[in-house]
């Protein structure tokens, strides 16, 4: 760098690149999105955690509309976490910018994703409880009990798929593990499945439904994914990650590679 002009090519050429390798073209987008902001706050004293902090923060608020109940404020609602899964994003982004990637952001952010989504669909719940009645209360109670029980065992899955100072090598090893083991169909298809349960993607499926009127489809879909995906982590912290704490990644087999 020889000039401000070759400074800012230099910091335009890292902004771009501060996503990952396994992002899909949904991520590429928000990232694109993302990127003038990100800029902006690496000149800043603006930490990734706060940023991840404050993306909770409007999630809460897009709860807040969905729960009025009615057309236009869950479209807010949707806008609303649409930008708080964008400042998802930034938190990342800037974390790998500023080379501030720790064990601590990273399990702050997998639980601002999670209370994120108990946000949404908590005022989702309150929303179609408004227009139908009962029932959604009792799907929304369901749904909850989902949720948590998906936190806890994903969280389970996480430490024993990572070792504790590289969270962030988690999604890397299970997506390798099941790759490895797509012989078994349940393997396979929750290998192309998985993505779509990422925030990233999800926030558009959650704009989508919202203003083409499916949000009790999409109410009724999370219930049923958040107790896939406990019901499926349970299974494969059997199937790819029984071991003690401290074991050697690199050592554990997939049944397919134990055979």
């Amino acid at each position: 760098m020889t000039s401000e002009k070759t400074a800012s090519a230099a910091e335009r050429f890292l902004v771009e690149r501060s996503g990952k390798a396994s992002d899909g073209i949904h991520s590429s987008f928000n990232r694109r999105l993302c990127r003038p902001a990100v800029r902006w706050l690496s000149h800043t004293r603006v930490t990734p955690n706060a940023v991840t902090l404050f993306g909770v923060l409007v999630s809460l608020f897009s709860a807040i509309a969905f729960a009025r109940g009615n057309y236009w404020s869950s479209v807010a609602g949707a806008l609303l976490f649409f930008l708080a899964g964008l400042f998802d994003e930034i938190g990342g982004m800037l974390a790998r910018l500023k080379f501030a990637d720790s064990p601590f952001g990273t399990y702050l952010e997998s639980h601002a994703d999670s209370l994120s989504y108990l946000f949404l669909f908590g005022g989702i719940t309150i929303g179609l409880y408004r227009q139908y009645g009962n029932r959604e209360l009792w799907v929304g109670g369901l749904l909850l009990i989902g949720a948590v029980l998906a936190l806890i065992v994903t969280t389970l899955q996480r430490k024993r798929a990572a070792a504790a100072d590289r969270p962030t090598e988690y999604l890397g090893n299970f997506y390798r593990k099941l790759e490895q083991d797509s012989s078994n169909w349940i393997s396979y298809a929750v290998r192309h499945a998985q993505g779509f349960q990422r925030r990233g993607i999800m926030i558009h499926y959650v704009v989508l439904f919202t203003v083409l009127g499916g949000l009790p489809v999409l109410f009724y879909l999370a219930t049923i994914g958040a107790h896939m995906t406990w019901i499926l982590a349970l299974y494969y912290n059997r199937r790819f990650f029984k071991h003690a704490p401290g074991t050697n990644l690199s050592q554990i087999q997939t049944p397919q590679e134990a055979s």
